[in-house]
């Protein structure tokens, strides 16, 4: 080998040499806010629109939190990017006049990897939805009509 084939092959050992170290690459979310997103978030609105008395008290809501007993959801959020989340289902069938039945049915839980997203949270297995992050709580906001919602907010616990 002649001295420019040493010199370039030197060179390409000292690029790889001084390479960033790709496999572990730097975390997106800091541990500063990675302390402050994660834990456990319950429900504390369910917001629909038209109100609804599913209680029967002669009061309108908008609030299903506010009509049904049973209506309950939280998310946790870890630190290593994972997430559980169980949540009440509800029946939703529409009666006349914009009135509905609605009652609660099973328990659904579901699991993944969570992300910070300019500053949303999404979740893997609802990507089409990001949750707004505010301080310690998290909206989720679909504005749409019965038998769809509004919005739902989680509350840090």
């Amino acid at each position: 080998m002649n001295v420019k084939s040493y010199l370039t092959v030197l060179v390409i050992i000292l690029l790889f040499a001084c390479s960033k170290d790709s496999s572990n690459p730097e975390p997106k979310i800091s541990q500063d806010q990675l302390n402050a997103i994660t834990g456990l978030y319950n429900l504390s609105e369910y917001i629909v629109s038209p109100a609804q008395d599913l209680n029967n008290d002669d009061v309108l809501s908008q609030d299903l939190m506010a009509e049904l007993d049973c209506l309950s959801a939280s998310i946790i959020l870890r630190e290593d990017l994972s997430y559980s989340k169980y949540a009440i289902q509800l029946n939703i069938s529409p009666i006349t006049n914009d009135q509905y039945a609605i009652s609660c049915s099973f328990n659904q839980s579901t699991t993944g990897s969570w992300d910070l997203v300019n500053g949303q949270i999404v979740l893997s297995e609802e990507r089409e939805n990001s949750y707004s992050l505010d301080g310690s709580v998290l909206t989720l906001t679909q504005g749409k009509v019965l038998p769809d919602f509004q919005s739902q907010v989680f509350v840090k616990q």
